[in-house]
């Protein structure tokens, strides 16, 4: 295995993207940690430009030598800058943040990834120990004001109510960020980590255990490119928990408007924020939601869903039912607790239940019609699922949708995001 990744290598540097059968030849040995390994030291060591090839390798080094990973990125990007270093510094601050807590000061300085999303991430689920000093270098009136800007994004990432408490009121008040729409900046920066604003005070609106779908073999398509499979990434390939649920299919067919189902929990998985009912059914009318972005369904004692609002029907979006079958969930490791659209690059398996949202064009929490409270995140949907008959099931344009909760009034919101 160690000599196929090494000759991958060399083959790949006079080569490079004309290579024959290159994911081919890779996914022969990137099951292997050792070989996975040394295909990302070498690539890191030889190769300049990013690659999505080493994006993806990087899901498949264990966290020994990940680490390992870290130490040679930081060393290249205190000489030059380095797009695959890069890269290290953005999987790591997904997948093991706090392998990078150590470094975390080098890291500011150095500003890796500077211009995305992602900059601040290392700092996610930083001890509390450890937040102390980059609350002081903030309060400093000497700091310059965009590392002040900086360090509110880093103390959020660390979703510590208190660190998020302090850097909300201290944003506010020294007015940081000097535009007309801070307070819907700041807002933004809670829920894209998944806090909110409710009744004055900073709340998490994602209560619920994180799981992975997992789908019956066979269920996607396989179509699609080798390195796009809906088997290959770690993620897909989760050990599922015996308990499986009804998936797809309709609730009410219309050749107009069809009112879709999602999922039904006969029971409702442990620890889930839905204390109200004994068993949900989720659904929705997906040429509406295409249409609109948001909808919302009242549900009655039996979990069963209504729409609110009349429906309305839509010429724009013929889209077709989810095709039915069972799925399972499977607990999700630490490692995958965090992930990132763009950065999963359509690889990894988005469907989730509970945790946070894998926000495509940033936090957009929903608001219950009936309490007007905030939401309690519930699950995602990717695109891609494969509908009744022929075809696939898109949500926008390829995005996600999100399924929010509100069990004080037993209402269900769902909300899509594309690019």
């Amino acid at each position: 295995m160690k000599e196929n990744a090494e000759n991958l290598i060399a083959d790949f540097k006079e080569y490079a993207w004309k290579l024959p059968n290159l994911y081919e030849r890779l996914f022969e040995f990137i099951d292997n940690e050792e070989a996975a390994f040394i295909f990302c030291r070498l690539f890191l060591m030889n190769f300049e430009k990013g690659a999505t090839i080493f994006n993806d390798s990087l899901s498949y080094v264990d966290k020994a030598s990940f680490s390992k990973l870290i130490v040679k990125s930081l060393d290249i990007l205190k000489q030059q800058r380095n797009e695959n270093a890069e890269a290290v510094i953005e999987y790591a601050s997904l997948q093991f943040p706090e392998l990078l807590h150590p470094y975390l000061e080098t890291i500011f300085e150095l500003k890796p990834n500077q211009s995305a999303f992602y900059a601040e991430y290392p700092w996610r689920n930083l001890p509390v120990a450890h937040i102390q000093p980059f609350i002081a270098k903030i309060k400093d009136p000497m700091t310059p004001r965009s590392d002040q800007q900086k360090l509110y994004r880093c103390l959020i990432e660390t979703r510590d109510l208190q660190t998020l408490n302090f850097a909300y009121q201290f944003a506010r008040e020294n007015n940081i960020f000097e535009s007309e729409d801070s307070e819907a900046y700041l807002l933004e920066g809670l829920e894209s980590v998944g806090f909110t604003v409710s009744n004055g005070q900073i709340e998490n609106y994602c209560p619920n255990p994180f799981y992975h779908f997992k789908f019956p073999e066979n269920y996607f398509h396989h179509e699609h490119l080798i390195y796009l499979n809906k088997t290959q990434h770690p993620t897909w390939r989760l050990k599922p928990i015996d308990k499986a649920y009804a998936f797809g299919g309709l609730i009410q067919d219309d050749e107009h408007n069809p009112f879709i189902h999602l999922i039904t929990f006969d029971e409702i998985p442990n620890d889930l924020s839905i204390k109200s009912l004994k068993s949900l059914t989720l659904g929705m009318h997906i040429r509406e939601l295409n249409e609109y972005s948001e909808i919302f369904y009242q549900h009655n004692q039996l979990g069963k869903p209504t729409k609110m609002d009349n429906t309305t029907v839509v010429e724009n979006y013929p889209d077709l039912a989810i095709k039915n079958t069972q799925i399972c969930l499977s607990e999700t490791p630490s490692r995958w607790a965090y992930q990132s659209w763009g950065s999963s690059n359509g690889r990894e398996n988005l469907f989730r239940l509970g945790g946070e949202p894998t926000w495509i064009q940033g936090a957009q929490v929903l608001i219950c019609p009936i309490c007007n409270k905030k939401m309690n995140f519930l699950m995602q949907l990717d695109s891609d699922l494969p509908a009744m008959g022929n075809g696939e099931v898109y949500f926008g344009s390829g995005g996600i949708c999100y399924v929010f909760w509100c069990d004080q009034s037993q209402v269900s919101g769902y909300l899509v995001q594309c690019t």
